[in-house]
């Protein structure tokens, strides 16, 4: 794209976020980030300019080259210094997957859009970006926007009509069924870790709304990512706990997540199961593996690396992980470091290579989005990504859920089977499934 964009920034009243919500109802493109206990809503309306990845295509390569090209063809009218403009969306797990589902469509390798509109919502403060092609009507556009923003009406934001919902679990056999495939593998010294990811379909009698989801999701899960990208080809929502990259001039930071146990019912039961999980040998082993090799990439960049020596709690409303957080100052190539990063071995495996090729040999289906980093670039080269876990794709009436789980020689089918199924429970409950299948990890 050569033509010209012209943007415009400018400030709005105090705007209720239940008003951004209904107005996004409207859009069929649009997106949604909200980092972790952070009062900052990223939201974004329709798109002016939009790249889908072909397949095989070095996506991230691909995501700079269309970054910079339009770089040149923005014009700030105003000249106001500060641009938090940015290009929104997701890349895809493996853009070279052979195998194929049909509910991803367009989505399947991934897409980033430019957007129309973006409003960032940060506590009382409210910015408004407007992009045109017309810098003649850019203003006019805005205000006309700001106009519909603040007269929209609170739409409902419910899910309770959509109970009750059927379930399709079919592929657990064979899911499980490769699990312990991986795990002679890895018992055989033929690989250390692989991730393994499954799906489970709901199906509704109508249309399930992704913007009361993702609100619901809000509500029910704080201490996550609050994500959603909304497109013609389906919504993808995720309530991921794990940082894939926060970047700007000279740092990035990333974390080490890995190892599960659910949340106890009491303080007591919860401060049990959270030591019983900083002192087991099988997910220390795995968080130990994805720590060493974010840290191994970070430093073949040159980066200083820091963290801190032994892993932390990180407490989600249903589970809870070993977690460390991970700093990293230099002078970096950004989308070189990302794809080295991508995927860390806590969605892919060690080594990385062969686990992928186990990936794709044994696990039903294929990842699309999901385990993917996706979040939002400025153009001032400041930005967030996370990784594209507890999540979910909605098409129409259909909700296909993913959860993965770390295979390593200590593994067990059952007990993977029953972690994903804890990690599937977010999404479920807030669907309106109130049952808890097979959530007792021995």
């Amino acid at each position: 794209m050569n033509q010209l964009i012209y943007y415009l920034k400018t400030e709005l009243p105090n705007i209720k976020l239940k008003k951004m919500l209904s107005l996004m109802t409207k859009w069929q493109t649009a997106f949604i980030f909200q980092a972790p206990s952070n009062n900052t809503v990223r939201l974004a309306y329709g798109a002016i300019a939009e790249h889908y990845f072909a397949k095989d295509e070095d996506q991230f390569n691909a995501l700079k080259n269309w970054q910079v090209l339009l770089k040149k063809n923005l014009v700030n009218i105003k000249q106001t210094s500060e641009n938090r403009l940015a290009l929104v969306g997701s890349f895809a797990f493996d853009p070279n997957a052979e195998k194929e589902n049909a509910f991803w469509g367009k989505l399947a390798q991934g897409y980033f859009f430019l957007p129309k509109y973006t409003v960032i919502k940060s506590g009382n403060s409210t910015e408004l970006i407007t992009c045109s092609f017309d810098a003649a009507a850019l203003e006019k556009e805005s205000s006309f926007f700001a106009q519909k923003l603040q007269n929209t009406p609170n739409y409902s934001l419910t899910l309770a009509e959509h109970v009750p919902f059927t379930k399709n679990n079919t592929a657990l056999d064979q899911w499980t069924d490769a699990v312990a495939a991986t795990t002679d593998k890895i018992q055989q010294h033929q690989l250390e870790k692989v991730v393994l990811a499954r799906s489970l379909e709901a199906t509704f009698s109508d249309a399930v709304n992704p913007l009361a989801v993702w609100r619901k999701l809000t509500l029910t899960q704080p201490q996550t990512y609050h994500i959603l990208l909304k497109t013609a080809s389906g919504s993808f929502i995720s309530s991921t706990p794990e940082r894939f990259a926060k970047f700007k001039n000279q740092q990035i930071q990333t974390a080490a997540v890995a190892g599960t146990i659910k949340r106890g019912q009491t303080r007591a039961e919860d401060d049990r199961l959270g030591s019983q999980l900083l002192n087991d040998h099988k997910n220390l082993q795995e968080q130990k593996y994805v720590l060493e090799a974010i840290g191994k990439i970070l430093r073949k960049q040159g980066l200083t690396v820091r963290h801190s020596k032994r892993p932390q709690l990180l407490k989600n409303t249903n589970v809870q992980h070993l977690y460390t957080p991970i700093m990293a100052n230099g002078n970096f190539e950004l989308f070189q470091v990302l794809r080295d990063l991508h995927p860390t071995p806590a969605l892919g495996g060690l080594p990385r290579e062969k686990a992928l090729r186990q990936i794709a040999q044994v696990e039903p289906g294929t990842r699309g989005l999901f385990g993917s980093p996706l979040g939002y670039f400025q153009f001032d080269d400041t930005g967030e990504l996370a990784v594209g876990i507890r999540s979910a794709l909605l098409t129409a009436n259909s909700v296909h859920l993913f959860a993965g789980a770390g295979i390593v020689s200590e593994s067990v089918p059952q007990n993977e089977a029953a972690e994903t199924q804890l990690k599937f429970q977010p999404l479920l409950h807030v669907l309106g499934d109130q049952t808890d299948e097979h959530t007792d990890i021995n």
